[in-house]
């Protein structure tokens, strides 16, 4: 039997992660990503209380449930599904668990990167459907206008023959991404207090970046708009993206990867 990837042990322990992953945060899964219930009970309430008459969910409020469903689901999940490894029971048990460190690192990815943001997406999208169907005080489909609002301000974004490289619905999948794998990385790396240990090594990793580049550059750049043209700036800010992001997700997942073969008990 291969001692780093067998399709078979894989798919078992990818059904277990599954069948755990439902048991520490289904729950939490479908209260946040019910998030524009929330705010449209919140909405009726607040309004009968001062006003005696129901109230309308504008399409503000609703931008703002998909906002903080987003948010939540990033900083908690990864807490919920991973953040017991650490425990010196749970991570004693995880270890024993019959698969590879990496069947473990490609599970977790798959979980937070594929089924979450498939789950979240559709029980939040027909939350928000079923009000849009029943309730004419509800301002409509948060998600129709998340993305076209997004898809408007990107199309700003372009040159002359040139366009930007990701599309909204990528764009957003690529942030989903990139920070449920940062938060799975705090998770499962601190012992205490993950989420505030995460965002301070976040601040302290910017400020360093910052302070490299700006020792590096020195305030000699020097770049005047007429120096280059609308579409070499689009193609250097494509390959800006495209270094960000290749760069952030290998260093994201090298972290998991050697995290999840250095934890011991």
């Amino acid at each position: 039997m291969n001692n780093t990837f067998d399709l078979k042990r894989f798919g078992k322990y990818f059904r277990y992660d599954l069948v755990s992953a439902w048991q520490n945060a289904g729950i939490s899964v479908l209260t946040i990503a019910a998030m524009p219930v929330w705010f449209f009970v919140i909405v009726q309430l607040v309004s009968l209380v001062f006003n005696g008459r129901f109230g309308n969910l504008n399409t503000a409020g609703i931008l703002s449930a998909y906002m903080v469903s987003f948010v939540l689901a990033l900083l908690f999940f990864p807490v919920q599904l991973y953040g017991r490894l650490t425990e010196k029971k749970a991570g004693s048990d995880w270890i024993l668990l019959p698969a590879s460190r990496f069947e473990k690192f490609l599970s977790m990815l798959l979980l937070t990167c594929v089924v979450l943001p498939a789950v979240w997406l559709c029980v939040i999208a027909s939350c928000d459907g079923i009000l849009t169907l029943l309730f004419s005080n509800y301002a409509g489909m948060g998600l129709v206008t998340v993305m076209d609002g997004l898809t408007t301000a990107m199309n700003e974004v372009h040159g002359e023959n040139v366009e930007l490289a990701f599309s909204a619905p990528y764009m957003l999948y690529l942030e989903w991404c990139g920070n449920i794998l940062l938060f799975t990385l705090g998770a499962i790396f601190f012992r205490k207090n993950k989420i505030v240990y995460t965002f301070l090594s976040i601040f302290a990793i910017t400020l360093v970046v910052v302070l490299a580049v700006g020792l590096i550059f020195g305030g000699d750049v020097n770049i005047q708009p007429q120096d280059i043209s609308e579409d070499r700036f689009m193609r250097l800010f494509n390959m800006g993206l495209w270094i960000f992001y290749i760069v952030s997700f290998a260093l994201l997942d090298l972290g998991i990867y050697f995290r999840i073969k250095t934890i011991k008990h």
